[in-house]
């Protein structure tokens, strides 16, 4: 699952609860969306750091063997 297009705490939080921090990646639909918005909402969502760190990067260099 990715945060494109929802840029919504309550709906991460759920997100999070039902499917894990694991199964999550941070994204933004250009031109759709704009990046620094949805960049700004996922550094301030209220959700601890090693969560953010694993949606916001880890979870992508995992997936995509970098």
């Amino acid at each position: 699952m990715t945060t494109s297009g929802h840029l919504s705490t309550p709906a991460l939080l759920h997100a999070l609860s039902e499917i894990g921090p694991d199964r999550i990646m941070f994204s933004a639909d250009y031109p759709f969306e704009d990046l620094l918005e949805a960049a700004h909402w996922f550094d301030s969502a209220s959700i601890d750091e090693s969560n953010r760190v694993r949606i916001g990067r880890a979870n992508a260099m995992k997936l995509l063997k970098l």
